[in-house]
């Protein structure tokens, strides 16, 4: 069964089908029809989503051997992966070589799980947003790259998924949220993500005690 990433082979199809029926239009114009189709703004939003989905299949790396005793993850919720997907895109948006952990925090702003902790901790979710989103349009200047290649993770970035997935395996749980990566993040503390997460009063600790046993 096709999907979003299945984009062009389905305009090609709509194009070749409106065709037999005397309806010619562009390459350009069934784009823009399968992402309106699929719930998408535009045929830019659409392609930027298909390239997160292949960042993140290859991009995404094991934690090494020594770090736990098989290669045996809990697997990422569906959630949890569209964010990671949200992150991208918030890098090919601004057309930046490197999706980095402030990416990542300003997608789990709408993450449910990831917001859900924030809330506990009487976070300012919009002045957070706010102050990510200055940093990425003003601070990241250096990373625009204009080549049209797909942004990749930071090392830190893979860090984070890696830390919250031998996390999660440790606690025998069945999936890995973004609760989890909002609390991988805090053991970042050279990152602005980390920083700005303390600003808030979500401090590694504070974090842990809630996404280990549910409490403040």
């Amino acid at each position: 069964m096709r999907d979003f990433r299945n984009a062009k082979a389905m305009a090609q199809t709509l194009r070749a089908a409106l065709a037999t029926k005397g309806v010619k239009i562009t390459i350009g114009q069934s784009l823009e029809l399968i992402a309106e189709i699929l719930g998408l703004a535009d045929w830019n939003t659409l392609a930027a989503a298909i390239r997160a989905e292949k960042s993140i299949s290859r991009e995404k790396i094991s934690p090494p051997p020594s770090a736990v005793s098989s290669n045996s993850f809990p697997p990422l919720s569906a959630a949890l992966v569209e964010t990671l997907r949200r992150a991208f895109g918030f890098a090919s948006r601004r057309k930046h070589e490197y999706a980095t952990l402030e990416h990542l925090l300003l997608a789990l702003i709408d993450d449910a799980d990831a917001s859900a902790v924030m809330r506990v901790c009487s976070a300012d979710l919009a002045a957070l947003a706010e102050k990510l989103v200055g940093y990425l349009d003003n601070e990241l200047k250096r990373l625009v790259i204009d080549n049209g290649a797909d942004s990749k993770p930071t090392a830190a970035f893979q860090r984070v998924v890696q830390r919250a997935e031998v996390r999660e395996k440790e606690l025998g749980r069945s999936m890995v949220t973004g609760a989890n990566i909002l609390e991988a993040i805090t053991s970042e503390t050279q990152s602005p993500a980390a920083r700005l997460l303390g600003e808030q009063g979500m401090t590694r600790q504070h974090l842990l005690s809630i996404v280990t046993h549910g409490t403040a």
